[in-house]
């Protein structure tokens, strides 16, 4: 069994006319610091991660979680990492916006929030409504993207949407219409598509914000490759390319490239 450890995220503040502690502290504060400890240590492997287990002590509010001492450092290492740089780029879009989650709260509630371990007093991060942890909308444009992959789940009864396996991007949840799914006349599931949907990617990094996506069109595609079918295809197209000598050349005058 893998050696665990323990981080620490402390809460500051008050509740009314009292001191926060773990008596007033209420447990809407409590679930969202959940979902903040579990995309600060594992973004990306929610459905594979290692246990995280739980525990509430005095000292205005001492939220402890114990996982394994491998996440727990990279969790440390995160945490200084954006008290060093005072910002939030270049920290995956999950990551940082559970940064920004935090803020909003420190603002909303005037709270302060201390990042470290149960053995340092000195935290590795602090943020308060004196800090400005907000991702920059700036850095993020809308796009046009193709994924490949199985349909395995459609549907929702309040928020309309499909999940699509793909090997590049995992499990992508992407938006839809009721309507577009009532109109479907076959079953869907477990079938290779190819999905050009809409959503928004970092004009730097070129990430993805998978949250964003919305559906545009869905057809069905063959993954297994056909060694037949490529060879018509360039049987058909080679006559076209006779008189042409240098084919690098001639692309890249057609798309403005300059050799």
């Amino acid at each position: 069994m893998e050696e665990s450890d323990k981080i620490e995220i402390r809460v500051i503040g008050r509740m009314g006319n009292d001191p926060l502690s773990p008596e007033n502290f209420d447990i809407r504060e409590i679930k969202s610091l959940f979902d903040v400890v579990e995309t600060l240590l594992y973004p990306n492997q929610k459905n594979s991660r290692a246990p995280i287990t739980y525990s509430l002590e005095s000292g205005s509010v001492r939220n402890i979680f114990r996982t394994t001492r491998q996440s727990a450092a990279a969790f440390i290492a995160i945490v200084s990492l954006v008290q060093q740089s005072g910002s939030l780029e270049g920290l995956e879009l999950p990551t940082a916006r559970a940064f920004q989650e935090i803020q909003k709260s420190a603002i909303r509630n005037n709270f302060t929030y201390e990042f470290g371990t149960p053995y340092n007093d000195v935290p590795s991060l602090t943020i308060s409504k004196e800090t400005t942890y907000h991702i920059n909308e700036n850095l993020w444009a809308d796009a046009e993207f193709y994924f490949y992959g199985v349909l395995v789940n459609a549907g929702g009864k309040d928020k309309t949407n499909i999940h699509l396996q793909t090997k590049d991007n995992g499990l992508l949840t992407i938006a839809t219409e009721k309507e577009f799914l009532q109109g479907l006349e076959e079953n869907v599931l477990y079938k290779h598509f190819m999905v050009r949907a809409v959503g928004r990617q970092n004009i730097l990094s070129g990430e993805l914000d998978t949250s964003s996506l919305q559906l545009l069109e869905l057809s069905t595609f063959d993954p297994t490759y056909n060694e037949k079918y490529l060879d018509n295809l360039i049987k058909k197209a080679s006559p076209k390319w006779a008189d042409i000598v240098d084919a690098d050349k001639w692309v890249s005058e057609i798309r403005g490239i300059n050799g």
